[in-house]
């Protein structure tokens, strides 16, 4: 955690990787925009008659033009946002239900190199530039001025408490995507983002002399949920749980019945339909966000099919899914100990316990569920009479701090940014730093 005291008077430089080894990448295509560029090959200074660079992965190291080196670093000495770097084929939504490749446009310098015989890309640029692009691959620039600004100040807690150091084995600050917080360059800058960066430079939330540690997700579902139920983390008091409307109700979540109950009554959460309608909600989403409810959603499985998922998430051998019981729910419903009870092959009953959110998650989706705020109906058998599953589900993501798209609807009503932050992130307040 980092004490106000250890951040930088002036605009620190950080590094995001954007190709990283897990990405398994043997070629780059990268374009320089800029004339106020100089190439390194092998830290030696090359003049380089051509804008794109070709980049292959041999057995010697980083091919280009048939030559082999260790590294390549490109200095880009201009901020203007003319002046950029063009990266083909990026992972957007790495490991998630949204995953997909993107092609971006960075300012600041890059490396690549190659570890664990892949490509790995390091973009280091000015901590501002890099948040105003944050915020436009969260969200959308149709954002209004407070979404963005919350978001802004959010992201910007977050990389300087760097509390995670998800990647402190790669030397990198943070990766380029959600695992991390989403920077897909400048390609969706807008003036309203660029102004907002501007609006909040170097401002962050505190807390007894600490920089918050800002999370984040895409929709709590109407209620946001305690840190410690989803990491294995201290209990924070600015990421406490807490009801996303106008009034603080008495719902009973963390209880079977109170869940069910909630989950299927009338909720007017920011994050809901009454503040954001379904069929506008895509105007102020990221450009690689799926298409879908985010509020309320429901996924149905065949037993042999959740069957065979959840066998190649656990390297078990059921052969049939009896049921699923959620045996914990954090403040937001959330479930955070589940039990799997089955059969096996030789007809033997076998049951296992995942006591992780995030690993509920993994465990009941091809690629990644929505959220482990879910209930879960047993329906009548269908076809070869074989019975179905549906999960029925509130939100999207961990729940943990500000909700983005409740956010979106607190700003649409006209809450400022303050109120915003005041209200998901509660105990803590903000403080300029550098100017």
């Amino acid at each position: 955690m980092t004490y106000i005291n250890s951040i930088p008077k002036r605009e620190p430089k950080i590094s995001i990787g954007l190709v990283l080894p897990e990405d398994r990448k043997t070629n780059l295509i990268i374009t320089i925009f800029s004339s106020k560029y100089l190439l390194f090959f092998d830290q030696e200074k090359i003049n380089f008659d051509q804008d794109e660079l070709s980049i292959d992965l041999s057995p010697n190291g980083i091919l280009v033009n048939n030559k082999s080196y260790k590294e390549i670093h490109i200095k880009n000495k201009s901020r203007n946002l003319s002046d950029y770097i063009y990266i083909d084929n990026v992972i957007a939504g790495r490991g998630f239900h949204w995953q997909k490749s993107i092609s971006i446009k960075v300012l600041g310098d890059l490396h690549i190199s190659y570890h664990k015989s892949y490509l790995f890309a390091i973009n280091k640029l000015y901590l501002e530039d890099y948040l105003m692009c944050v915020a436009t691959s969260e969200m959308s620039g149709n954002c209004p001025a407070a979404l963005l600004e919350s978001q802004t100040i959010a992201a910007r807690s977050w990389i300087l408490a760097a509390a995670e150091k998800k990647h402190k084995n790669l030397n990198i600050d943070a990766c380029n995507d959600d695992c991390c917080q989403r920077y897909q360059g400048i390609a969706n800058l807008n003036r309203e983002s660029i102004k907002a960066a501007k609006n909040t430079k170097g401002v962050i939330l505190v807390h007894n002399n600490k920089v918050c540690d800002t999370r984040y997700s895409k929709s709590c579902g109407g209620i946001t949920e305690n840190n410690e139920n989803v990491w294995n983390t201290a209990s924070k008091a600015y990421l406490r749980s807490i009801v996303d409307s106008k009034i603080d109700t008495n719902d009973n979540v963390n209880s079977q019945e109170g869940f069910r109950q909630w989950i299927k009554g009338d909720n007017a959460s920011f994050c809901s339909p009454k503040f954001i309608p379904e069929n506008e909600l895509a105007n102020f989403l990221g450009n690689v966000d799926k298409k879908g409810h985010y509020f309320r959603w429901e996924v149905t499985y065949k037993n042999k099919e959740l069957t065979n998922i959840i066998n190649s998430k656990t390297n078990k051998k059921f052969e049939q899914i009896n049921n699923l019981i959620p045996i914990k729910r954090g403040s937001s419903g959330r479930i955070i100990e589940l039990e799997i009870k089955g059969v096996t092959d030789n007809h033997s009953n076998f049951s296992i316990i995942i006591n992780s959110e995030y690993e509920i998650r993994r465990i009941l989706h091809p690629e990644f569920l929505y959220s482990s705020a879910f209930i879960v109906e047993t329906n009548s058998p269908c076809d070869n009479n074989e019975n179905q599953f549906t999960l029925r589900g509130a939100g999207w993501g961990h729940g943990v701090g500000l909700c983005q798209i409740g956010a979106l609807g607190m700003a649409l009503e006209g809450k400022k940014t303050k109120e915003i932050l005041k209200h998901y992130y509660q105990s803590s307040k903000m403080k300029n730093t550098y100017a």
